[in-house]
């Protein structure tokens, strides 16, 4: 009988009560905490009513699996990294203001350097008028939206970039996004198509085993549980470009491995290594300095984002609004997800950065 790694024991007590703390403090209702050391799930920790079987609202962690998708469809030949997504996706319209939309890429939006600006208010004009949603004249007006700097000069973190990346993949298919992002990334992985046989990722959760998120009374929401919180993508329809997929710490953590084994049966080797890859001094070239986030940023992942990766620079991942993040390092060993509901029940009443980071310094002193 092999004996415990007492690093891992370690790292579990650590990890414990660091949660427990956040929980304590009133930094969050509820965290979970799943981590894979070397290819090793350590013991699932969670504090406050959440278990590994809790979903939580992923937020813009989704847009590590938009990335996915896309980049799948270029493996399949159906789009290309440097062509003008103009030139498959018409509504991607010029016009006073505009006219440097014709040189956006794919590229350029999967690293927040397209011009785009961070957000979309059509949702909320919208909702103003007390008329219903239509998806298709939501998702016209954000593609009309007018860039704030020219393509591949600045980095300007945009979920309006991701949801013009999911419009861009239902034109050129044909296909609703939850159905792509389905077909092309989650039931591959629920199929064991990579190695760890993922089955709890999901658009569509239960209600009943979600972690809740804001009270949204104003928006005639009420308590937000197993919908998406962002508004931008629940005024889509749910799952979207920029947020919408819900998991748990356990499901969230293995697709960190698939990731570190280069997603085998959903992306090829060279669309794999794109992800990974910095683009910023690629794409932003003199500009890397000036209009740079001061962190690096691949095809849908982050680089080395120190205020909650830690001082790691082969850290990559992603963070997401409702208090979620997934870190990943080749080098060293590391798929760790970190969930929490912070928003709940107000986005303004904590921040989990600090948490994070300290949660990520643990795990990479146990690597």
């Amino acid at each position: 009988m092999t004996a415990p790694d007492p690093r891992s024991a370690a790292l579990e007590t650590e990890v414990q009560q660091l949660l427990g703390d956040a929980v304590a403090n009133g930094i969050t209702p509820s965290a979970v905490c799943s981590v894979v050391l070397h290819g090793q799930p350590l013991r699932t920790i969670s504090a406050g009513p959440a278990t590994a079987g809790t979903y939580f609202d992923l937020a813009s962690v989704t847009k590590v699996f938009t990335a996915v998708t896309a980049l799948s469809l270029v493996d399949g030949g159906a789009l290309a990294l440097d062509e003008p997504i103009c030139t498959w996706l018409p509504g991607f319209r010029s016009g006073h203001g505009n006219s440097g939309k014709s040189a956006v890429t794919l590229r350029h939006l999967l690293t927040h350097t397209s011009g785009l600006p961070a957000v979309w208010p059509g949702w909320r004009s919208a909702l103003a008028t007390g008329t219903a949603y239509n998806r298709q004249d939501l998702l016209a007006d954000l593609l009309s939206m007018e860039l704030t700097a020219v393509p591949g000069t600045h980095f300007d973190y945009s979920c309006v970039g991701f949801n013009t990346v999911m419009a861009l993949a239902e034109h050129v298919t044909g296909r609703p996004w939850a159905g792509l992002v389905s077909e092309r990334v989650l039931e591959k992985l629920s199929n064991g198509g990579c190695p760890s046989g993922l089955v709890e990722l999901t658009g569509r959760p239960d209600p009943a085993l979600c972690a809740p998120t804001e009270f949204q009374p104003e928006y005639g929401r009420g308590l937000i549980q197993g919908i998406v919180h962002d508004e931008s993508a629940w005024s889509l329809g749910g799952l979207s470009g920029n947020a919408g997929l819900f998991g748990t710490a356990p499901s969230l953590a293995a697709f960190g491995e698939d990731l570190l084994a280069g997603l085998p049966g959903i992306l090829s080797p060279t669309m794999a290594a794109e992800m990974w890859q910095d683009q910023l001094p690629l794409v932003l070239g003199d500009n890397a300095d000036s209009g740079g986030p001061g962190y690096g940023h691949g095809l849908g992942l982050r680089i080395g984002q120190e205020s909650w990766m830690g001082a790691h620079p082969g850290a990559r991942g992603h963070n997401g609004f409702t208090g979620t993040s997934l870190l990943v390092d080749r080098e060293a060993g590391i798929a760790a997800a970190l969930l929490t509901n912070r928003v709940h029940p107000s986005r303004t009443l904590s921040d989990v950065t600090a948490m994070r980071h300290a949660v990520a310094d643990v795990v990479y002193a146990a690597a």
